[in-house]
């Protein structure tokens, strides 16, 4: 594995966001995974939406039986509870729990975390992080 999608990178290729498509397109099925939170966060969001569901829901579940989704466990726990504390000891910017649970995945795996919401991942330390939105490459 080599990246770790967020919830916006994984509602994107459902939508059929080029960059995105094109992106997922050049890499092999084991290159990815989802951490269970996205995919929580994904479900949750199509499930406000009558429409959505309707629209995306099959393509959203052919999608997570086409990747590997990271359950949290204790490594990823144990990144969390670090992380956790260096930002409660003034070091970078609060994350909201999510977040903080979707970064600790991503260290503990030592994944590229992929992501249209750079900003919130870019005071963890040790964390790469792409937007395949915005940076097209």
């Amino acid at each position: 594995m080599k990246y770790l999608l967020d919830s916006n990178i994984v509602v994107a290729a459902i939508k059929g966001r080029l960059p995105v498509a094109v992106r997922l397109s050049s890499l092999r099925p084991g290159d990815i995974a989802v951490p269970i939170i996205a995919k929580m966060e994904a479900e949750l969001a199509l499930r406000g939406d009558t429409r959505a569901q309707t629209r995306y829901g099959k393509l959203l579940r052919e999608f997570f039986a086409n990747v590997r989704v990271l359950d949290f466990g204790a490594a990823e726990a144990q990144h969390a509870v670090t992380l956790g504390g260096y930002q409660r000891q003034g070091g970078g910017a609060p994350m909201d729990n999510y977040n903080l649970l979707v970064a600790a995945t991503a260290l503990a795996h030592q994944l590229v975390l992929v992501t249209d919401d750079t900003l919130a991942f870019a005071d963890v330390p040790g964390l790469d992080v792409e937007n395949w939105l915005r940076n097209a490459a």
